[in-house]
């Protein structure tokens, strides 16, 4: 009866997510913030690209807090320091590097919305641990960033650009995944570090129901597509999702399944200081100095885009 109870739940989430759907024609108005960086994370106009025929974008996607909040997203974030906002520093050494005849142009992406209301997220609990049915009124924040990323490759793609690559951390990654699985026509690839979005793993599998249920909506989407060209990196001591619940992933043809769990967030030291990370800080550590010697060394993102931008 439970499974039955799920399956429908889940039905009616993913019927209801889709009807709702927002239109972000207006995404200069939701965040003054985004732009062009270079290799040290120092912004720069999109008018300095010339050669946009020549040139491959990473539109880069942060992390988020909690639903209620607007992310953190400074104009000029520390380096490396993910949750002002800041690039992952793995991807901002492939600033102007060429692959394949295509110039490398990143581009972080801020989202500036709000997502579901605490008063919501409490009644969808409620119902849930209820055991009735429940359909969404509104929309969950990765939704809405979803939304905002296709808006922003739909007007990259009109500016001149064809070549399109996602990268993301924590719900920036998870987003990025999703829009890769649905639309493989309008994204080349995508990398994602530490994907997650709907909070500890502690508690959605047990104190906020609501948020295992979005989650197993989300999961839904994504197994629809029998292919994601992806490069994904997942650590065991991740909080947030680690290597097990992320395994789903490693069905899909094309997507690479990194498991990085041999970096200990003791032995490595944050991206723009010298001291090193807590020993519970495994969600962090793509901000670290060895996670960035790391993926260098193993040459996992140039030889993933070699693959992508054929």
């Amino acid at each position: 009866m439970k499974k039955i109870f799920l399956f429908v739940t889940i039905l009616l989430i993913s019927s209801n997510i889709h009807a709702l759907a927002l239109d972000y024609d207006g995404l200069e108005k939701l965040s003054k913030k985004n732009t062009f960086m270079d290799d040290r994370g120092k912004p720069y106009s999109i008018d300095e690209i010339t050669d946009k025929k020549n040139s491959f974008i990473i539109i880069y996607n942060h992390g988020s807090i909690q639903d209620v909040r607007i992310d953190p997203c400074k104009a000029k974030p520390s380096f490396g320091y993910i949750w002002d906002g800041a690039v992952v520093p793995a991807i901002l050494k492939l600033h102007n590097i060429e692959i394949n005849g295509l110039k490398a142009k990143i581009y972080r992406l801020c989202s500036g919305v709000k997502g579901m209301t605490a008063k919501n997220q409490k009644k969808y609990r409620n119902l849930l641990k209820a055991n009735e049915q429940i359909e969404i009124v509104d929309e969950f924040k990765n939704i809405k960033r979803q939304n905002i990323i296709f808006q922003k490759i739909k007007k990259f793609q009109q500016l001149g650009f064809e070549n399109i690559v996602l990268a993301g951390y924590s719900a920036g990654g998870w987003a990025s995944l999703n829009l890769q699985s649905r639309y493989p026509n309008k994204i080349k690839g995508t990398i994602a570090f530490n994907p997650a979005f709907a909070g500890h793993k502690n508690e959605w599998q047990k104190k906020f129901p609501e948020w295992g249920a979005f989650r197993d909506q989300q999961i839904n989407i994504l197994n629809k597509a029998g292919s994601i060209n992806a490069i994904l990196f997942a650590h065991e001591k991740d909080i947030f999702e680690d290597i097990e619940t992320l395994s789903f992933f490693k069905k899909f043809e094309d997507l690479k399944f990194v498991d990085y769990s041999m970096l200990k967030p003791t032995s490595c030291k944050w991206a723009n200081t010298s001291s090193n990370m807590d020993a519970g800080k495994g969600h962090n550590i793509p901000q670290s100095r060895c996670f960035t010697k790391f993926v260098k060394e193993n040459n996992y993102l140039i030889s993933f885009l070699e693959k992508t931008l054929k």
